[in-house]
């Protein structure tokens, strides 16, 4: 007996007909995973728990593992569980996938267009997506939703919050996701001219007053990494929740802030700005969607309008 079977466990013979498998017993498999409860999972789909039993025994005859162990009063699932998980995932976006609308005409649609974006950084891009959309259709709501922290856009996409997302890349994406490059840009270093002038070497920037924006998720930013490898530390004086609240905040003092240089034209308009005194990559964004959706003739051409509404350079879909 194994660690995560136990005595009351039985399962079948390997002679399993693995087509008998349906993407209803994913689906409750899925469900149980991410709950770890029957009672639940029987809640959510409707029925008692003894169906959603016995849709799991067939599941547990197919792998030839238990799948889930009583941990308490609850359920956990076994390692073979966890380790196929991800590819269930993909298997039910798949089947979702094959059943999408290809035909899509945008003027005739007032459904409102949701995309999730990472920053008010990316204010000028999303004008841009407007107007485009606005000349197809002025039927067409474009609404505009927080992607905060980043390691939420598979949430926001799997739930439907949001049709498409915009990413910092970087990050390992799901398999339930597509993705493709969306643009890049560079960092500037802004500041309010009344009260200090440019920073112009890597020492006057470390001797500075620092701000930034916490975006969430704990991962340190572009700029921090980038200062670590450099061996330097900069004096952060202030910390604020927002883009724009930022802005407004180092107006009238001498800290500096090192954000996207597209913000030159919308809300950092106010401050100037100057390059910064050391190398570091650019922002890289990525364009991303769930694999339900890869063949849905609206997602395809949402995907398409953000793309040609990009900043000139950008890398396109693949």
């Amino acid at each position: 007996m194994t660690r995560h079977q136990s005595n009351d466990t039985k399962l079948p013979m390997q002679n399993f007909d693995y087509f008998r498998l349906d993407g209803h017993t994913l689906r409750v498999f899925v469900s149980v995973c991410e709950t770890g409860s029957l009672s639940h999972t029987a809640r959510l789909f409707r029925v008692n728990q003894s169906t959603i039993s016995h849709t799991i025994e067939k599941l547990r005859a197919a792998l030839q593992d238990p799948l889930f162990v009583k941990v308490g009063r609850g359920i956990t699932p076994t390692e073979k569980a966890i380790a196929v998980l991800p590819r269930v995932k993909t298997i039910l976006a798949d089947i979702e996938g094959l059943v999408a609308a290809v035909d899509y005409d945008a003027a005739l649609d007032t459904r409102p267009v949701v995309l999730a974006i990472p920053s008010p950084a990316l204010l000028f891009q999303m004008r841009q997506l407007w107007h485009a959309m606005h000349q197809v259709s002025q039927a067409l709501r474009l609404e505009i939703k927080r992607l905060a922290p980043s390691s939420r856009v598979e949430e926001m996409l799997t739930e439907e919050m949001a049709e498409v997302a915009i990413a910092v890349a970087g990050e390992t994406y799901p398999t339930t996701l597509s993705s493709c490059p969306y643009f890049s840009e560079d960092l500037a270093v802004f500041y309010d001219p009344a009260c200090r002038g440019p920073v112009t070497s890597l020492e006057d920037y470390a001797k500075a007053s620092h701000g930034m924006v916490e975006f969430g998720g704990g991962q340190n930013s572009m700029v921090e990494k980038t200062l670590v490898g450099l061996g330097v530390d900069r004096h952060l004086a202030l910390v604020a929740p927002t883009t724009s609240m930022l802005g407004d905040l180092i107006a009238g003092t001498d800290i500096i802030v090192t954000m996207p240089l597209s913000l030159s034209a919308s809300v950092y308009k106010g401050l100037s700005h100057c390059p910064v005194p050391f190398a570091i990559p650019p922002i890289r964004y990525d364009l991303v969607w769930h694999r339900r959706y890869q063949n849905s003739g609206r997602n395809a051409w949402l995907r398409e309008l953000i793309l040609d509404t990009a900043p000139e350079g950008h890398a396109g879909a693949s």
